[in-house]
């Protein structure tokens, strides 16, 4: 990505000219249907997740809606950002006309998009109703229908005030497929020129009297360049909320093919394509029969240009050929075209599931244990990001990097604990490649491996660390060693709780 882009759990305030009666209708009681979302949320230590974490709170935006294929008869429905309400301990909302708070829960959240959908209890929906009048939800739009230059407007409660706030004049500037910074998953985004305000993420994004859209992030670097999720989006994956296994998220690497590059692979000047570098063994693109150096020609009858863009007709414009792959699920049919060693391919079947990265971003507690004194951690984006300077050889060396086999994770030593008695332990806060000459896969794999030798009555194992270095763990003394880093330090798990997340 040329730009960082960061979350901004900001507002975008719009609105277009000459909206109408429509809309006019629809500010009346837009500060009771447009909601504040406080969140009480963990602030983990994901590289040292053994410490008890701190609580940071959240403010942000929602909206009331209603969907009554996926929750039929179902009232006090909002929507938000995943990233304001994911692992919150608490969450309340409240509104621009009074300052009291009323519980929710969240009933499903798609981290993967960036969306949540939270709902009211009936008891305090009834309260509310009865200080703010019944409420009417917002209506979801098609936002497949917006095209570059369309005038669009946001509501929502950006710090620096209590009330609900608008902007006018915002307009659509770009329409592609880019990575969402809270998930680093690539999905369709929309860009537009509006201004910005802290605090308000998950606020509505209109055009005429239809929501169109959800704010969700912005660049630091720039000023009134912002992007909201399409409402497609949220609705598409609303139904696959307690099934997200079906959303395919295929891992590959692609490679835009220049003209010497064209000619290696002997293309002919008008053939369009772009290179398969990279497909995960048993990964969902190579179990579909993808093959690294294939050339992707076509994907469901749309032609990939040298870009790896397509002309996509519901949008009425070129995008990333991935947004195919983005609107099916696990098991709908799909054709692909290629060009392998000089022949020309279609392969038809159906859509399989992907498997996870080599360093995710993840969205649950961090999988961890302690053994013979040594904590034990698998690297994820969050971890990098706790490490802060000390993560940077981490993030340069793996971040981008693509496992060998599936489900095949990093694991590090992330502290080593004075009770193993060695002076200078930083040298050894590096990756676990081996124990006893195996090759570690991940931490589940490491931590079975320890547990299958000491039930095997071995005393002593050896650790091989990124950089040649050796580590030893005492397997017969590691129980009265962990017992004493607990007492010593105050840890109340010396193990992700409830078992290591896949």
């Amino acid at each position: 990505m040329p730009r960082r882009l960061v979350i901004c759990l900001f507002v975008f305030f719009m609105a277009s000219a000459g909206i109408g009666s429509q809309a006019d209708e629809l500010q009346k009681d837009i500060e009771t249907k447009v909601v504040r979302v406080l969140s009480t949320k963990k602030s983990n230590y994901y590289h040292k997740p053994w410490k008890s974490p701190d609580f940071t709170t959240m403010r942000a935006s929602g909206f009331f809606f209603r969907d009554e294929k996926n929750y039929p008869n179902r009232r006090g429905l909002i929507l938000t950002n995943a990233h304001v309400v994911e692992m919150a301990e608490s969450i309340k909302i409240s509104n621009g006309r009074e300052k009291r708070q009323y519980s929710v829960k969240c009933i499903g959240a798609c981290n993967m998009a960036d969306f949540a959908v939270l709902e009211m209890e009936r008891e305090d929906l009834a309260v509310y109703e009865s200080r703010n009048g019944k409420v009417a939800p917002l209506d979801l739009g098609d936002s497949d229908s917006l095209r570059v230059g369309d005038k669009v407007r946001g509501w929502g409660y950006p710090l620096g005030g209590e009330g609900i706030s608008k902007s006018e004049q915002g307009e659509v500037n770009r329409i592609e497929v880019s990575r969402f910074a809270y998930s680093l998953e690539d999905w369709l985004m929309v860009q537009a020129s509006l201004q910005q305000n802290r605090g308000n993420s998950g606020g509505p994004v209109l055009k005429g009297d239809k929501v169109i859209g959800m704010a969700f992030q912005g660049i630091r670097q720039s000023d009134r360049i912002n992007y909201f999720v399409p409402i497609n989006l949220v609705r598409s994956l609303i139904p696959l909320l307690e099934h997200q296994e079906k959303v395919p998220r295929w891992r590959y690497v692609v490679q835009h093919m220049f003209p010497r590059l064209k000619a290696y692979y002997k293309l002919k000047p008008d053939e369009g394509g772009v290179l398969l570098d990279y497909v995960i063994p048993g990964g969902g693109p190579h179990s579909f029969g993808l093959r690294k150096d294939d050339i992707l020609m076509e994907i469901d009858g749309h032609e990939i240009d040298n870009f790896g863009d397509i002309f996509f007709n519901p949008l009425q414009q070129k995008v990333f050929f991935g947004e195919i792959l983005n609107r099916k699920k696990v098991g709908d049919p799909l054709t692909v075209k290629v060009k392998r060693k000089g022949e020309i391919l279609e392969i038809s079947g159906a859509v399989t599931p992907g498997l996870p990265r080599l360093v995710p971003k993840i969205f649950t507690p961090a999988n961890y244990f302690i053994f013979s004194a040594v904590g034990f951690v698998e690297l994820t984006y969050n971890c990098i990001e706790n490490l802060g300077k000390s993560g940077e050889s981490f993030k340069e060396k793996y971040l981008e990097d693509h496992p060998e086999e599936p489900h095949q994770k990093i694991v590090i030593v992330s502290e080593i604990f004075p009770e193993y008695e060695l002076d200078k332990s930083v040298s050894y806060v590096k990756r676990v490649e081996k124990i006893n000459g195996v090759k570690v896969i991940n931490i589940a794999h490491l931590y079975d491996t320890i547990q299958s030798l000491k039930a095997k009555g071995e005393e002593k194992a050896l650790l091989e660390i990124d950089g040649k270095l050796q580590l030893p763990l005492d397997l017969k003394d590691a129980e009265r060693l962990d017992s004493e880093v607990r007492a010593k330090y105050g840890i109340l798990y010396s193990k992700t709780p409830g078992g290591f997340y896949k």
